[in-house]
């Protein structure tokens, strides 16, 4: 596969809203974020304030929860929005204990930037309005390298939007 194939593999998907128990997503101050999905935040909320929406914040859940799922993926070497047990983002993000009313969920493989990345999401239609969806609120970025990948990706991108009840 070529380098320009496998640098624009990514997979979107936005499941708008479902019935689910009231509780407040668990919330912390402490949140340790890489270079790189601070600077993929960046860009994204740079995107909404282009297209006249509000900032995401991002949450601690969601920032765990897509560090989980891209060594997921680098993992299983391929992208795929159901987990290793078959479940969906949102049953993940349940089973984390974040309570969502909205979700949606970006994959990428084989960018090696937080640019490249964020502007391939761009010009799919579908990863960009998970990205540019009005009513999500919250984000989560996961990045995982793995040198010795028989795909030869290397890098593993999700980005977890949401809207907590």
């Amino acid at each position: 596969m070529t380098r320009k194939l496998f640098a624009c593999l990514m997979f979107a998907l936005l499941l708008i809203p479902a019935a689910r128990a009231t509780q407040a997503a668990p919330r912390t101050t402490n949140i340790t974020m890489s270079p790189l999905a601070g600077r993929i935040v960046e860009l994204v909320n740079g995107h909404r304030r282009v297209a006249g929406l509000p900032p995401v914040t991002v949450n601690p859940t969601l920032m765990v929860e897509a560090q989980r799922f891209s060594a997921v993926q680098a993992g299983l070497g391929r992208l795929s929005h159901r987990g290793n047990d078959g479940t969906t983002a949102g049953q993940r993000f349940t089973r984390a204990g974040y309570n969502w009313r909205y979700y949606g969920e970006n994959l990428a493989a084989g960018q090696t930037t937080a640019e490249r990345v964020v502007a391939a999401w761009m010009t799919s239609p579908t990863h960009r309005a998970v990205m540019l969806h009005a009513q999500m609120t919250e984000i989560g970025i996961g990045h995982t390298w793995r040198a010795s990948d028989p795909s030869r990706y290397m890098n593993y991108y999700t980005l977890e939007v949401a809207r907590p009840r």
